[in-house]
């Protein structure tokens, strides 16, 4: 049984080629070595597992190497490279100031220093941490530093740089690097996975990506622990299942749910949530992120900005067309305002419920205002309105001003009237009750003759039923759009096309979150049908996304390799090939 080795440790880079996500630092040791301009003390600051050390050790190296492959490589091939290979190299000494770091230490190093190379031309000093050496130690160093022999070079690692003290910083040559891009992970570990053998979902990979917040190092420690627990194969459930993270469907479903005001679906979706064992706080930071997302999908602009699958950007994409500007935004404020109040609150569940209630009726803050008188009637006021007899409207009206004025007159003095002889409206409306329960006569149906009546009824509703047209068919359709209440649903059914067939009616659509919406709008399509006779006839939602040119898919850029370069270059010159051949060059991947 072989020895396991770590990704982290297996797949280090060994060139600064090799160094994911950092090239900025590399490009500048490489052109300070060809120039042979190097400084003698570095300070390599960033956040963890981005390469730091990797590159300290890589320059260790090539400071030492004997025979140097293009200026910047080592060639791993001689004394010096393989000692380092071996870690037995004399000159390059490494020292954890997290553990090293007092006064007594730091003057052990000043005497190591004293001693030339036994082989080689410099001797190295990789100080990691090194924000954890005291002020006393940090003073003893300080005098080292600035003034060392010709061959002595300091590499300081940290990951907090505002805790060394200036003096230290002014007499280093400072490299900050910076987190790793999600899509140069994924194309790491999608390199690893395929040497290795194992076959992986590209969205599991970015799942890693995403929990490793831009450290490689921790990128690779999960993956190995998901490739640990599968049998060569990688996907997004067992990637979710394993780290406990929230599946992105259920966001998804609640933003639908939030479109379409429905309350009760969103409440089912939480509870299922809480019964996986999901705490409250996880769901309100999960939607968060969700609606950060569409709110990046909004706007050309920040579509780079969605560091996702391109699968799950297109989904994205199709969501963020059904929500408005104010929806995300005051959403993304709701659920900020619930994140800071969730600490303090006794009953979390029940926080996170009233956010998602707020969230579900939002959309009405930002629909026309409609007058209450209109909604819902004053009953109060009618009570006190008089009731008078509709009044006749004469064919010839007055042609003076005395003659409408007598007019008036005598229409007040019959209103008055009628004031005086109407009894109490209470009363009044009592009689009307008894009178109308006196006329109410309880039908009586035969069992036998009731499939005859339905079927009577049935044959009446198809008599008054007319031919269907695309004319009508369309009417009905913006009738129905211009009384709906939801902007969401307005919008997804603006989204669509019509086309009457002899078969049925075909109701195009873009793509299947429109789909779903109008599939939901049992109403109208039944309202269709009663209007129209379509017996024998079906209507269908199909999905054609070429009948909308205007919505164009979004495709993101391809992140291009130093092997895709070279192979689409030799495609267009033939003599690249007969170069690399003469030359005896090789790609990183060779």
């Amino acid at each position: 049984m072989s020895e396991f080795i770590v990704s982290a440790r297996k797949y280090r880079p060994q060139k600064f080629d090799e160094v994911i996500g950092q090239q900025h630092v590399a490009a500048t040791l490489k052109n300070a070595l060809a120039k042979n301009q190097l400084a003698h003390a570095f300070l390599f600051c960033g956040p963890r597992g981005v390469g730091k050390t990797t590159c300290a050790r890589i320059l260790a190296k090539v400071l030492n190497c004997q025979n140097l492959q293009n200026g910047a490589d080592p060639c791993n091939e001689c004394s010096s490279c393989q000692a380092f290979n071996d870690n037995a190299s004399f000159n390059i000494l490494e020292l954890d100031a997290a553990s090293n770091n007092s006064v007594e230490h730091i003057r052990t190093l000043i005497e190591q220093v004293r001693f030339q190379p036994q082989q080689g031309k410099y001797k190295i000093f990789i100080i990691d941490e090194v924000h954890m050496l005291s002020q006393q130690a940090f003073n003893a160093f300080l005098k080292t530093l600035e003034e060392p022999p010709p061959y002595a070079i300091f590499i300081l690692a940290t990951t907090e740089k505002h805790k060394i003290i200036p003096t230290i910083l002014s007499r280093c040559q400072i490299f900050d690097f910076k987190r790793i891009e999600v899509d140069h992970i994924v194309g790491q570990l999608q390199h690893i996975a395929k040497t290795e053998g194992i076959k992986a979902d590209t969205e599991a990979l970015h799942v890693i990506a995403q929990k490793a917040d831009g450290a490689m190092r921790d990128a690779l420690s999960i993956y190995d622990k998901i490739a640990s627990s599968t049998a060569e194969d990688i996907t997004y459930k067992d990637v979710v299942e394993n780290l406990n993270i929230l599946d992105y469907d259920y966001f998804f479903k609640i933003v639908n749910s939030i479109l379409q005001e429905d309350l009760p679906s969103i409440l089912v979706l939480f509870a299922q949530i809480i019964r996986q064992g999901f705490d409250p706080e996880q769901v309100i930071l999960g939607l968060s992120e969700h609606m950060r997302e569409l709110l990046m999908a909004k706007n050309p602009k920040t579509l780079a900005l969605l560091q996702v699958s391109e699968q799950l950007q297109q989904r994205y994409l199709d969501q963020a067309t059904l929500c408005s500007q104010n929806l995300i935004v005051n959403s993304l404020n709701i659920l900020n305002q619930a994140d800071i109040n969730l600490l303090r609150s006794k009953n979390k569940r029940l926080h996170t419920e009233i956010a998602l209630t707020k969230l579900c009726y939002l959309s009405r803050a930002f629909e026309p205002a409609i007058s209450q008188e209109k909604k819902t009637p004053d009953l109060s006021k009618k009570t006190t309105l008089p009731t008078a007899a509709p009044q006749k409207i004469s064919p010839n009206p007055p042609e003076t001003a005395e003659q409408a004025a007598k007019t008036t007159e005598v229409e007040d003095k019959s209103n008055q009237d009628s004031q005086s002889t109407t009894p109490n409206k209470e009363d009044s409306k009592t009689e009307a009750l008894d009178k109308k329960k006196s006329f109410m006569i309880t039908p009586s149906f035969n069992l036998g003759n009731l499939s005859q009546e339905i079927r009577k009824e049935e044959e009446l509703k198809k008599e008054t039923k007319s031919e269907p047209t695309l004319a009508g068919i369309t009417a009905v359709f913006e009738e129905y759009i211009e009384h709906e209440e939801s902007n969401a649903t307005k919008t997804a059914l603006k989204n669509t096309e019509l086309e009457l067939k002899q078969s049925g009616l075909y109701i195009y659509v873009p793509n299947t979150l429109v789909k779903d919406m109008v599939q939901q709008e049992a109403p109208l399509l039944q309202k269709i049908r009663d209007t129209f006779n379509f017996d024998g006839k079906d209507v269908r939602v199909i999905i054609d996304a070429a009948k909308f040119p205007d919505q164009e898919k979004f495709t993101p850029k391809k992140i291009l390799t130093n092997k895709d370069k070279y192979e689409i270059m030799a495609t267009e010159n033939a003599n690249l090939i007969k170069l690399k051949n003469v030359l005896n060059l090789k790609s990183d991947n060779e």
